[in-house]
């Protein structure tokens, strides 16, 4: 049960609560917490302390959470622990945007599917990035955080319902699904490409790796093998404390084999890396490659070669990766865990390229060795 002292001019309010020590045990603590010099104001704080503590034993709804007490919780006990850096400061900006779109949801019993569908019509409505009207695409980007948002919220007990269903994305979405590339444009990217961008692409189009996964790369991720003919080169894709950068997902952690085409041309880039930096990919500064700054690069140099924006993107490379696997034979399994995805679904919907009536062909696989009826 919490309550309340004065110390000097202002009213604390103190209460126990559970936390884990350093051997992750659970251990009950007592924390203190300035509050107001108004002993009204204090008092009615340790009433909503009380009252979410026995919610927390008996498992009840907390009620009454101020809307950025709610979204820091969720910060501090999941996205920090599950979401890259950058992905974070992304998250910060759609919840200041909420916070400005919305600002009648104060508290998290006003944080429900009403909220949510207003934000949506209205960012479309009003939204306006870098001078040119909101794309629809990045207002389902913004929608579907705050939906994993509002998921979190109940399943830890903030919220009465889960909203993730009950909110559609906006449905007349602008964004248009990339292809992957051709042959021709292949060719034309490894004539017109140097280092360090032209590795970034040779790492997308045979090896299926992300931007976020290409540019942090350093020379001790690569595993060369003694005899490449009897084993196989590869790279290690992991969490980096050290430089404070995530995986995607936690399937994202795997290890990707080196296409024995470009063995030599990699080793010798790594030969001559590891001279200079750890870092495999480095720019005429000598940092590493960021992803920005290899997006910018890879858009000027599409424009340069007349490739239509809206239909390829740096991202083509992982499209073209899932599809040249699909097309040699290879099941949709190995290609969804060579691309580090979570499901196989994801694989089959976004990143291979079916043919129409392509499932036609699949007669032709089924044989069995049966005579005709007479």
């Amino acid at each position: 049960m919490a309550f309340v002292y004065k110390r000097g001019n202002i009213y604390y309010v103190g209460y126990r609560t559970t936390v884990l020590d350093e051997n992750g045990k659970k251990v009950r603590k007592q924390i203190s917490e300035p509050v107001s010099p108004d002993k009204q104001a204090a008092a009615e704080y340790a009433a909503k302390k009380t009252l979410n503590e026995y919610a927390n034993k008996k498992k009840l709804l907390k009620r009454d959470i101020p809307i950025q007490t709610f979204y820091e919780e969720y910060q501090k006990n999941y996205s920090s622990k599950n979401k890259r850096e950058r992905t974070l400061h992304r998250d910060n900006l759609i919840w200041e945007t909420f916070k400005r779109v919305c600002p009648e949801v104060v508290v998290t019993e006003q944080f429900d599917d009403t909220a949510l569908n207003n934000y949506m019509h209205r960012r479309i409505a009003n939204g306006k990035m870098n001078g040119e009207k909101l794309k629809k695409a990045s207002v389902n980007r913004e929608i579907g955080m705050l939906k994993n948002l509002a998921r979190w919220g109940y399943k830890n007990r903030y919220l009465s319902a889960n909203y993730y269903d009950l909110v559609d994305k906006y449905p007349e979405t602008d964004s248009q699904k990339k292809r992957p590339f051709t042959d021709e444009e292949i060719q034309k990217i490894i004539d017109n490409t140097r280092y360090p961008q032209l590795e970034a692409h040779i790492l997308s189009i045979w090896h299926g790796m992300r931007a976020g996964e290409i540019c942090p790369l350093e020379c001790s991720d690569f595993i060369w093998s003694n005899n490449p003919k009897t084993e196989k080169d590869y790279i290690k894709i992991r969490n980096k404390p050290h430089l404070n950068t995530l995986v995607k997902t936690k399937q994202s952690e795997r290890d990707v084999p080196i296409h024995p085409f470009w063995r030599n041309h990699l080793k010798k880039i790594w030969e001559q890396a590891r001279k200079k930096s750890n870092f495999f990919l480095l720019t005429y500064e000598g940092n590493s490659l960021s992803p920005g700054g290899l997006s910018s690069y890879t858009r000027k140099l599409f424009k340069k070669l007349k490739f239509t924006p809206k239909e390829v993107s740096f991202h083509s490379g992982r499209h073209t990766y899932a599809t040249r696997i699909k097309d040699g034979g290879g099941s949709i399994n190995v290609a969804s865990k060579s691309l580090g995805h979570s499901n196989t679904r994801i694989t089959e919907e976004v990143y291979t390229d079916f043919k129409p009536h392509e499932h036609f062909n699949v007669v032709d696989y089924i044989k069995i060795n049966v005579k005709k009826p007479k």
